[in-house]
């Protein structure tokens, strides 16, 4: 009886591990599918498309410093960005790092190269590299973006 305890024990035990795999896996790819969805949205400068992959109450600090608070402040932030120097931009992202904290929270890095903006007096920028750092939030069985760090990369890596 013991023995079949201990197999019936490990089964279990091997079962889960699979599923949780499996459930990594799938917020992994999720995670993965928000960050192309924020590069199609950048890129075809659609800050509306690129709000509904945030929280209502998301914060974002961009590359100056400054923070926004909640998703209507960060779409209309952004969209007069992409009416004014950024409305050339293209951006690329080079790598994702995600780290699952829970089954509700992961930290993502993401590794952007971005080309085609300029300065605010339009005079153009040479292309330049940062990392986004996101704090993401599964909400209704969906990731989005709770908080933003955004930072240009001042040397190479």
């Amino acid at each position: 009886m013991r023995h079949a305890a201990v197999t019936l024990v490990f089964l279990l035990f091997i079962y889960s591990s699979g599923v949780y795999a499996d459930s990594r896996n799938v917020d992994e790819t999720a995670i993965r599918d928000v960050v192309a969805r924020w590069d199609s949205a950048w890129n075809k400068h659609d800050m509306q498309a690129m709000a509904t992959l945030l929280t209502d109450d998301a914060d974002f600090v961009n590359i100056a410093g400054l923070h926004w608070k909640g998703k209507l402040q960060i779409e209309r932030e952004h969209a007069e960005r992409h009416r004014t120097n950024l409305k050339n931009s293209i951006s690329v992202t080079r790598n994702v790092d995600i780290q699952l904290l829970s089954a509700r929270f992961s930290l993502v890095y993401v590794d952007w190269g971005m080309s085609g903006d300029t300065d605010f007096d339009g005079t153009p920028r040479n292309p330049r590299e940062g990392v986004f750092t996101w704090l993401m939030e599964k909400k209704h069985g969906s990731w989005l973006i709770r908080a933003a760090q955004n930072t240009n990369r001042t040397s190479p890596k």
